[in-house]
């Protein structure tokens, strides 16, 4: 090309030619604050005027932030998995992640432990880059490649609050709750709650300053789950959140960036339709795959009775072919998918009554692409620009992480 100026321009200097295809600018190397909070659907951010929510450090937040209107899921569209795609940018059949952990603490078990992980993650590339990591309460983070981690792993819970013996068993490095609490003496009780979790946030903050936090909490979802979303419990649990958020901000060097992200969005439940249940009443015995939030069938009879179920009350939109390749290839078999109609769950029963009360009034796990339900994504701090994203996938969020921090990361 600069040949073909010279033609053009005979005698201009190279030295100014290179004026005319500047080098691409570095990305500044800022630290970040990942902060999660589990269960928060973008309606509670879209609505917060109609829902009457009192939550002005996230409505600050949010005035000075790039944000998405809305952020579409990963399948499924569970903790966990949602989670891991955030750090990795991968769906979770991918990164390997299919569900929430269980079972005891053992990391050759389940999905506790980081070594489960099938892609490289954020983590590793910061070590790369002679940077540092912690995270409190993020999920499989146990045995990760950490500076600082009190771990998502528990024995027993209460609600989403982990118990913190077992926390402080997986810590890195061994003793850190200790040294949290020897600045904040109320930091070491049973659980690992949201409180402790934002005193162990402002420790990180204050003390280590690692170039990233990756933070998480959830209580919202439990109470989403025992109330329902968008009920009076569940919004004053999320303003008692934005009084966290508020704590974390004071603490917060001016150096950091902060990224406000949730993992799924919540939907109220009425009732539970079991499916095999109904069908076996209409003489239909083929296979269906069911969780709560989606059915798949690979037997063209069990197709048909969805499709005839279909708008009825309990069976809702069917999902088309490119949908399942796109969220989740390995349902790529199934010759029908269906989601549930709204307030509706599919249960798994194969015998009793079609229809049942549901285990919460409130529950995740729907198809990714299900209108409103959504998670959120924040970016704020220095040199963001302020502005709208429009809806954004959740693979993405990877790759908007690391341009905060000046990461490249490899694909």
């Amino acid at each position: 090309m600069n040949r073909l100026i010279r033609r053009l321009i005979p005698g201009l200097a190279v030295a100014a030619l290179a004026l005319t295809v500047p080098a691409a600018p570095a990305l500044a190397a800022h630290k970040l604050l990942l902060l999660s909070i589990d269960g928060l659907d973008w309606r509670y951010i879209r609505d917060r005027d109609a829902l009457g929510l009192k939550i002005p450090h996230i409505r600050a937040i949010l005035a000075k932030s790039r944000y998405a209107d809305g952020v579409v899921g990963v399948w499924p569209t569970i903790t966990w998995p949602s989670h891991t795609t955030m750090i990795t940018g991968v769906r979770p059949d991918q990164h390997g992640i299919l569900g929430n952990a269980s079972g005891p603490p053992d990391p050759a078990l389940s999905y506790w432990s980081f070594d489960k992980v099938k892609v490289p993650a954020i983590w590793q590339c910061l070590n790369a880059a002679g940077r540092t990591a912690g995270a409190i309460n993020w999920p499989v983070t146990v045995n990760a490649p950490v500076a600082f981690d009190l771990a998502e792993v528990y024995a027993s819970r209460n609600g989403d609050s982990s118990d913190m013996a077992t926390v402080e068993k997986f810590e890195i490095p061994q003793g850190l709750a200790a040294q949290i609490n020897a600045v904040y003496p109320s930091f070491r009780q049973q659980w690992l709650d949201d409180r402790s979790r934002t005193l162990a946030t402002i420790y990180l903050l204050k003390h280590k300053q690692p170039d990233l936090i990756a933070t998480h909490l959830a209580e919202l979802d439990s109470e989403s789950h025992a109330q329902g979303p968008f009920t009076v419990n569940a919004k004053a649990v999320v303003e008692r959140t934005d009084e966290l958020i508020g704590d974390i901000l004071k603490a917060m060097p001016a150096d950091y960036d902060l990224a406000l992200v949730s993992d799924h969005g919540f939907e109220e439940i009425d009732h539970a339709a079991n499916l095999k249940v109904m069908a076996a009443a209409d003489g239909v015995t083929g296979a269906m795959k069911i969780a709560g939030g989606l059915v798949t069938t690979t037997d063209p009879a069990v197709a048909a009775w969805l499709a005839g179920q279909s708008g009825k009350g309990d069976v809702g939109r069917a999902v088309p072919h490119d949908e399942i390749m796109r969220y989740a290839p390995q349902l790529g078999d199934a010759v029908a998918a269906y989601e549930p109609a709204p307030h509706v769950v599919f249960g798994a029963a194969a015998s009793g009554p079609a229809h049942g009360k549901p285990g919460n009034k409130g529950t995740h796990g729907f198809w990714p692409t299900r209108p409103d339900y959504h998670s959120i994504f924040l970016l704020s701090g220095p040199g963001v620009t302020p502005g709208r994203l429009g809806t954004i996938e959740m693979v993405s969020i990877y790759r908007r992480l690391q341009d905060a921090m000046g990461l490249s990361c490899p694909k």
